[in-house]
């Protein structure tokens, strides 16, 4: 018996991109999938493209569980009144998570002067009715584009913007956004607004405003352990402890931190490549080159005594042998002085 062929999938933006372009559109699109910014971003080209923003007329809206499925029939089913086409707009309807099977054979079936566009949060596409839109349709799911696409996004905001920046100023805020695309717009336009005339963004402007987790605030707290200065690390801690970050979670951070440390310096030594040394770590590729001029002033039973110094921290913490915000920073400043 011949294997099935696996079916390619589609470039969702390449899709719609295109659709725009030659003015030749679907009947029913679905967008869905992890990146809401690009759901939301590529939802409004649509519409942008299909409608007349003061045409009440030709356009509905459907939001939120319990939508009518036959109204969205009915209204489809209709000429459009002075106009090309009929829109139609269905966010989180929680439709696809089911089959609805009737439904799905009615709207393959609407008038093709009509356009439906669903957006959804849950889909399942076992069901008939996704099957059904990804045969008569368009069935597009946005993913988080990797971290090469997502630094040629952020340069081009600046570069649009005609403000400045640096390589390690992009990456530090893609990663004190967990490549979230909203979160990086957000904070990207918010160092735009900071650059005011100076068109610059540094670096230390990243660091300064932009919002960062514990985990960001112990890696550059690691990056002054490093270069032995001992009262920025201190300070940087007593930041977090005022930030209600406890000792057993900062000492946690720190510990996790270094293991990265040991497992990219003994990788190395095996002549391990940056895209192996991502997924030992479990990170982006672009992440890898500071790991690798963090771990390059140790040896490797170095980072394994901290990691075991760090480990030992963890036990005294949660058994209470020691008193938790001056041991974990009696423990800082001993990292300094290695």
């Amino acid at each position: 018996m011949a294997a099935t062929k696996k079916k390619e999938k589609k470039n969702a933006m390449a899709v719609i991109n295109q659709n725009i372009k030659s003015g030749e559109f679907a009947k029913i699109y679905l967008l869905y999938g992890k990146e809401r910014y690009l759901v939301n971003q590529y939802r409004d080209k649509l519409l942008g493209a299909l409608t007349d923003k003061d045409d009440n007329l030709n356009f509905m809206k459907f939001a939120g569980n319990g939508v009518n499925t036959q109204e969205i029939i009915d209204f489809s089913n209709e000429m459009p009144f002075f106009a090309d086409r009929r829109v139609v707009l269905v966010e989180n309807s929680g439709l696809f998570k089911s089959s609805n099977e009737e439904f799905a054979k009615k709207l393959v079936n609407i008038e093709d002067t009509s356009v439906v566009i669903f957006v959804e949060m849950d889909v399942d596409t076992r069901y008939k009715l996704y099957k059904e839109v990804d045969k008569n349709g368009e069935a597009l799911e946005f993913v988080t584009p990797d971290e090469k696409m997502m630094v040629t996004w952020v340069k081009s905001i600046f570069r649009d913007a005609e403000v400045a920046t640096t390589d390690t100023a992009i990456y530090r805020i893609i990663e004190s956004a967990k490549m979230d695309m909203n979160c990086i717009k957000n904070e990207v336009d918010k160092m735009i607004s900071y650059a005011g005339d100076t068109k610059q963004v540094s670096e230390y402007d990243v660091d300064l405003l932009c919002s960062q987790d514990a985990e960001s605030k112990v890696y550059q707290m690691i990056d002054l352990i490093i270069a032995k200065q001992k009262e920025k690390a201190a300070r940087m801690y007593h930041d977090l402890l005022e930030n209600k970050e406890a000792p057993i979670m900062i000492n946690s951070c720190i510990m996790r931190q270094y293991n990265k440390l040991l497992l990219v310096k003994m990788a190395m030594a095996e002549g391990a490549q940056d895209a192996s040394l991502a997924k030992l770590t479990s990170g982006p590729v672009w992440a890898v080159k500071n790991y690798k001029a963090q771990c390059r002033p140790y040896t490797v039973e170095q980072l394994k005594g901290i990691v075991e110094k760090c480990n030992d921290m963890d036990y005294k913490l949660k058994t209470g042998q020691v008193m938790d915000a001056a041991a974990l920073e009696v423990m800082i400043v001993e990292l300094c002085e290695m």
